[in-house]
């Protein structure tokens, strides 16, 4: 099994030379979509560095975010909502992040694309499942939400 940090590695690596192949005169990942910013909760947002005091925005009751502060990434999960019971097998992970992050939802490893959106399948056990979505950009900064969604057939 691959620790996080070799992980993150490949992510980088894959995320580059995604970059590269663009070439010269090539469209390249910049930001098209600003992700909407949110109150920190630690339930909510881990980030492996500390994070700066910050003015924090209400978010939406419907979502998950980490807000964008100095030194980490901005990551939004619009779907599923933490703590949600479902009745299916799967789920789809849907949320926003900068164009130029790499996103990691348990080990799917997903490039965001040009409009700033993600979404992964994301298959289940019976019973309470952790789901961590890890969002990572070029400099080493990342931010982390874990959610918890139970699966009762």
């Amino acid at each position: 099994m691959l620790t996080k940090n070799i992980k993150r590695t490949l992510a980088f690596s894959f995320l580059l030379l995604a970059l590269m192949a663009c070439g010269p005169g090539q469209p390249t990942l910049a930001p098209t979509v600003p992700v909407v910013p949110a109150t920190l909760q630690p339930t909510q947002i881990s980030p492996t560095t500390p994070l700066p005091s910050a003015t924090a925005i209400p978010a939406p009751p419907t979502s998950a975010v980490a807000a964008p502060v100095s030194g980490t990434v901005a990551l939004q999960i619009l779907s599923p909502q933490d703590g949600a019971v479902v009745n299916t097998p799967q789920i789809e992970v849907r949320g926003l992040a900068a164009p130029d992050t790499v996103v990691t939802i348990n080990d799917d490893i997903l490039i965001v694309d040009a409009s700033g959106q993600f979404k992964d399948t994301v298959s289940l056990d019976e019973g309470p499942n952790l789901i961590e979505i890890i969002a990572s950009d070029h400099s080493g900064n990342e931010t982390s939400i874990d959610l918890t969604i139970t699966y009762e057939p």
